[in-house]
């Protein structure tokens, strides 16, 4: 059993990076997901369990072997035909390309380089200054009376 979050070689996670510049491209400023190395995200979440370390493994299996139906590896191919391949996976292999688009979303719209070039800053619990509670709002419940009867147990 695998016990740290290499469960990819190094062919596999360059397949991985290229697939995932595929899902998320680079777009003026916005990188691509593989060139910022959500392919290591994807790979320690599915390290962490069985069912998705095997999810992934066969996953990048079936777009091998669909790219090797379109003339060869999935980064010789064109953007077209790489296209059509993760289509094509996408068909055959719902559950692992659904695994794998949410994960991408996950890593990239999570990682440093993403969301400082979206200028967007997670709350941070010290900076957090809740607004102070308005406590005329609870005056029609009070109005209202009691509504629930307590049991004697």
């Amino acid at each position: 059993m695998t016990t740290t979050n290499n469960i990819l070689s190094a062919e596999q996670s360059a397949l991985l990076g290229a697939v995932l510049n595929c899902v998320v491209p680079a777009q003026g400023e916005m990188p691509a997901a593989g060139d910022i190395g959500i392919g290591g995200f994807i790979e320690a979440f599915a390290a962490e369990r069985t069912a998705r370390r095997r999810l992934v493994l066969e996953g990048l299996v079936q777009i091998e072997l669909a790219a090797a139906e379109r003339g060869g590896d999935f980064s010789s191919l064109s953007s077209d035909a790489q296209t059509d391949t993760l289509r094509s996976v996408e068909s055959s292999a719902p559950e692992f390309f659904q695994f794998l688009v949410t994960q991408t979303y996950r890593g990239y719209y999570t990682h440093e380089t993403v969301t400082n070039a979206l200028s967007y800053r997670a709350p941070n619990r010290q900076d957090y200054d809740p607004l102070p509670f308005d406590e005329s709002l609870l005056e029609p419940v009070r109005e209202r009376g009691q509504i629930w009867v307590p049991t004697n147990n």
